[in-house]
């Protein structure tokens, strides 16, 4: 009976160690569930802010044309009625001005804020951002990074998860992933 005994108290240990193996590996695959979920919403909204701002850039150079010919009729009026020699000129030169107006559409940026992954991610469209401030992307960018941000692309953002999962899969990493981590993986 001893004997039982001691082989029924190392297959019992052996178990304890094969049930904790297999909780580890759900808690794994739970976090690489949970990274899987995180990345399809945020591409989701991507591509939903990335219609968004072409429907916005479509509208917005609409304006622009109707802007630049009312402008170079406008223009060509005033410059008639003043008696000037070079109406269409002038017409075109005021036309060119509205219509030369660079204004950003499209750049959308995946926003790490200092909790990381993954409760700390952010889908933000930085063009939009860019117009309202009246500022360019690359201001609005810098101040963001200023902030503490961490910016990524969408595609950046998109490997990172793919590291961070097989990261997390062969223990190396676990969730929740700081940004100086995510840093890491980018580089």
């Amino acid at each position: 009976m001893r004997s039982e005994l001691g082989q029924q108290v190392i297959a019992v240990k052996r178990l304890a160690v094969t049930f904790a193996e297999g909780d580890i590996q759900l808690v794994r695959h739970d976090q690489v569930t949970c990274l899987g979920t995180l990345k399809s919403r945020i591409m989701r909204e991507v591509e939903d802010i990335k219609r968004m701002e072409s429907a916005a850039q479509t509208g917005s150079d609409k304006g622009a044309l109707l802007g630049g010919v009312i402008a170079f009729a406008l223009g060509s009026l005033f410059a008639a009625a003043r008696g000037r020699k070079d109406v269409p000129q002038f017409g075109a030169r005021l036309a060119g001005s509205i219509l030369s107006r660079a204004v950003p559409f499209g750049t959308v940026l995946i926003v790490a804020k200092k909790g990381g992954l993954p409760e700390d991610m952010k889908v933000i469209p930085l063009s939009r951002l860019a117009r309202e401030l009246n500022k360019s992307e690359s201001e609005v960018e810098a101040s963001l990074k200023h902030d503490g941000y961490l910016l990524m692309t969408p595609e950046t953002f998109a490997k990172v998860l793919d590291k961070m999962e097989c990261g997390i899969l062969d223990g190396s990493v676990s969730l929740p992933i700081v940004i100086d981590r995510i840093i890491e993986q980018i580089n």
